[in-house]
């Protein structure tokens, strides 16, 4: 639920059981919302998550690595690297003919409606919807606080219509041990999620220096969707790039901040082993694929992988 800030043609609904007064609106551009007396709003057709979410218990921060699973075979090359103009990050998606795997969520500050299904709840406890990815199958959508922030993670199939998984990730956020001038910091979030069987893949890491929590964030784990069980946890600092992907029996994933080492990373999918270690001149920020190439866009440079299965 969202501030209403639009001009609205109200109509009062008698409601029964409600402790919260409701009333019909009609935004100006013609979508159908519900306004609460606490200033408060949410689009009529937005399905509610009632669903009670698993909280995950504190995890390792040395990284908990599966033995006795077998070794990846899947590798990736360099193919090419160009230097970037930083800010074009839309025409390197335009340029290349690359897609991503995003919905744009509502940002009533910057005045954007955004392009989630129709059903897509856009809170969760109080929590607003920062990030919305979608596969062929599932939505994950994480809520948040603020666009910094990413506590929950609710799966639900791809048309928003049923809730299949809620995780709560509070005890994912801050590391045992810190830089206290740098705490306001080291909230790391929620940035990705992918499903490949019966195994969630996130991705959780902060936007500052690695020093600044002692070196433990940006990390990779691996759910049993089933027990909700960690299968795996990748050791700290190889993800904190928007996204990853699953190719083949590895996971692809970027890690880099100003004045740190920057590497693109292959992660061994069932045991959360590094099997490749590249490095790049500046931050990843996002990892696409198309066929059998991989398009690396970092800081300021852009780069081309072939896969090989």
């Amino acid at each position: 639920m969202k501030k209403a800030q639009y001009a609205l043609i109200l109509v009062f609904l008698g409601l029964h059981g409600f402790t919260q007064a409701q009333i019909k609106a009609t935004t100006s551009s013609g979508d159908e919302i519900v306004l609460y007396d606490d200033g408060t709003w949410k689009y009529a057709k937005q399905s509610a998550i009632e669903d009670e979410p698993f909280v995950m218990p504190v995890p390792s921060t040395n990284g908990a690595i599966l033995t006795g699973m077998p070794a990846a075979r899947c590798k990736i090359q360099q193919l090419s690297l160009s230097a970037n103009q930083i800010t074009d990050d839309e025409e390197w998606i335009i340029r290349n003919d690359l897609e991503t795997s995003e919905y744009e969520v509502p940002n009533t500050f910057r005045g954007i409606k955004g392009n989630l299904p129709d059903a897509t709840p856009t809170s969760y406890r109080g929590m607003m919807v920062v990030k919305a990815i979608y596969s062929e199958a599932h939505l994950f959508l994480i809520y948040g606080n603020n666009f910094a922030e990413g506590r929950f993670l609710v799966i639900m199939d791809r048309e928003a219509t049923k809730v299949l998984h809620v995780y709560d990730f509070k005890s994912y956020e801050y590391s045992p041990d810190y830089i206290m001038e740098d705490y306001s910091f080291i909230q790391q979030r929620t940035n990705w999620a992918a499903i490949e069987g019966n195994v969630l893949y996130v991705a959780h890491s902060h936007s500052t220096y690695a020093a600044s929590s002692k070196g433990m964030n940006s990390y990779i784990t691996a759910i049993d969707l089933t027990t909700n069980a960690v299968l795996w946890r990748s050791k700290p600092l190889v993800c904190n790039s928007s996204n990853f992907l699953i190719v083949d029996d590895v996971l692809v994933t970027g890690y880099g901040f100003t004045n740190e080492k920057d590497f693109i990373y292959t992660l061994n999918k069932h045991s959360g082993q590094v099997v490749q270690t590249l490095p790049v001149k500046s931050g990843p920020s996002a990892i696409l694929r198309k066929g059998d190439k991989l398009y690396v866009r970092t800081y300021n440079t852009d780069y081309l992988f072939g896969i090989q299965h």
